[in-house]
């Protein structure tokens, strides 16, 4: 499944004309279902339809022709004459089935909420591209203050489907009905919380079209699926993944013990930590290598590294006196390097050694991939999107960027998204638990693009799990319990 913006779909629409499937049967295949999806999901008697003069007002006639004779059907139109042509004919045939839409006004709005109906907004949908004003707006902020339930159309009126941003007053739906893929702000905040409940409906457009217009995949099970690691039946721990983890400090060894549970959990066959300071951690299948990064210890790494490590991790609770050889590190070896936390310090001979490595995945969040870009937080949370395929560009490398929703990129421009962790999940360890996870499974990876992509799915997967049992109360420990688990899901 892949995400849209409002160009993508518009191109969507006019090759799917072009291949000879007319815009009014897309129009009667999305309003049919949106019809079903109020039958479905709300039990009101009474249904109050909200029309605009495009195509969304279009699909909306189409639903309250649906809905006659199963409920009582009342429409408001912005306008007696619809811009569209396609809607035009759609608001004759409601007409000829003998339902007269009447002028959405903020008196018949008023007066139309007292039976506290199912309201469906299709106002405005995915074109919008400025802030409402007037009465539209007034028509917006009278919606969100009653207290009817309010099934949108594609997006929230309101809302820009380029952008997970707030332009202005917009609906905030009880759900939304998307049609075709899923738009950008149904996975980006602050926008995404307007959305409500939502489903993604197929009307029509070929698979083949969708796919040309878009880079950008929604990761989910069967997406993912496919990427997973494979064991044989034969196989020996040096086979299914030798794992390196360089990380903590004498303060922060608890997030290398926690990168290195998770590879395990992970299915590596054999986890090495190498770390300074005392080790005290209680999982017997870890090899502990003690270092001393003031004595230079890169030659020690490097036998270590070449002895027991087909991927290294990099970074978990790492301290600032290991900045100065993290370059040297780096190049130290051509395995798959995932690059978390203290190792991502960036700097010109930083991205130099990552860029020449080749084969690196780094993680951060999005105050770690502004530090990297040298760019203001709040302008990469204006676009994760653009600014995960900025870093992975940069860097040669694979950007997991980190947040309520992640963007995975890789360098040569594709880009997958995933928005289904849980809001317990932001507590201090998870990404080392993600980091380490990484670690298990892109030993073998033919594509760390691919494989980190499935990681983050498992990986928001076991955080659900998690709190299913310890709701907000979830710490990062409860998540690599649950890797397996959900891993067991694909």
């Amino acid at each position: 499944m892949k995400l849209f913006t409002a160009p993508q779909m518009r191109a969507a629409d006019a090759a799917a004309t072009e291949a000879g499937i007319p815009l009014l049967l897309l129009m009667e295949v999305a309003g049919r279902a949106v019809a079903e999806a109020a039958l479905r999901h709300f039990p009101d008697p009474d249904v109050l339809v909200l029309c605009g003069g495009g195509n969304n007002g279009g699909d909306g006639y189409v639903a309250a022709r649906h809905l006659l004779g199963q409920r009582r059907v009342e429409v408001l139109e912005l306008s007696d004459t619809p811009g569209s042509s396609d809607a035009k004919t759609m608001r004759g045939a409601l007409l000829a089935h003998g339902l007269t839409p009447q002028p959405l006004t903020q008196a018949a709005l008023s007066s139309a909420l007292r039976a506290r109906p199912l309201v469906i907004d299709a106002l405005f949908g995915s074109g919008l591209d400025r802030a409402l004003g007037g009465e539209p707006a007034a028509i917006v902020e009278t919606l969100n203050r009653s207290d009817a339930d309010i099934l949108s159309i594609d997006v929230p009126s309101g809302l820009s489907a380029d952008t997970g941003r707030i332009l202005g007053p917009h609906i905030e739906a009880t759900r939304t009905v998307q049609l075709a893929g899923a738009k950008v702000p149904s996975l980006f905040y602050p926008a995404k919380a307007a959305f409500g409940e939502s489903d993604v409906i197929d009307i029509g457009i070929p698979a083949t079209i969708l796919e040309k217009q878009s880079s950008v995949t929604l990761l989910t099970p069967e997406t993912v699926s496919p990427h997973q690691p494979t064991r044989a039946q034969d196989t020996h721990k040096y086979e299914v993944g030798t794992v390196l983890v360089i990380a903590g400090s004498a303060k922060y060894l608890g997030a290398a013990e926690m990168a290195c549970r998770a590879a395990l959990r992970g299915g590596a066959g054999l986890v090495t930590l190498a770390a300074e300071g005392r080790f005290a951690g209680t999982w017997p299948e870890l090899i502990h290598e003690g270092l001393e990064w003031r004595a230079n210890p890169l030659d020690m790494l490097a036998r270590i590294s070449d002895a027991r490590a087909q991927v290294r991790v990099i970074g978990p609770g790492l301290g600032g006196e290991a900045e100065p050889f993290l370059g040297d590190l780096i190049r130290q070896r051509g395995v798959p390097t995932i690059l978390d936390a203290g190792a991502l310090i960036g700097g010109d001979s930083w991205f130099e050694a990552v860029r020449a490595h080749g084969r690196c995945v780094l993680t951060p969040h999005t105050g770690e991939a502004a530090k990297l870009l040298e760019r203001p937080t709040a302008e990469l949370r204006k676009d994760p999107i653009a600014s995960a395929k900025t870093l992975a560009t940069k860097a040669n490398a694979v950007a997991v960027l980190k947040g309520a929703t992640t963007v995975v990129a890789a360098p040569d421009g594709r880009v997958s998204v995933h928005g289904g962790g849980h809001p317990g999940m932001a507590t201090g360890g998870t990404g080392d638990v993600l980091a380490g996870f990484l670690g298990a499974w892109c030993g073998d990876a033919e594509s760390l693009f691919e494989r980190a992509g499935a990681c983050v799915w498992v990986h928001a997967r076991a955080g659900r799990l998690a709190a299913e049992r310890y709701g907000d109360g979830l710490v990062a420990s409860d998540l690599i319990a649950e890797l397996p688990r959900a891993w067991r899901e694909l």
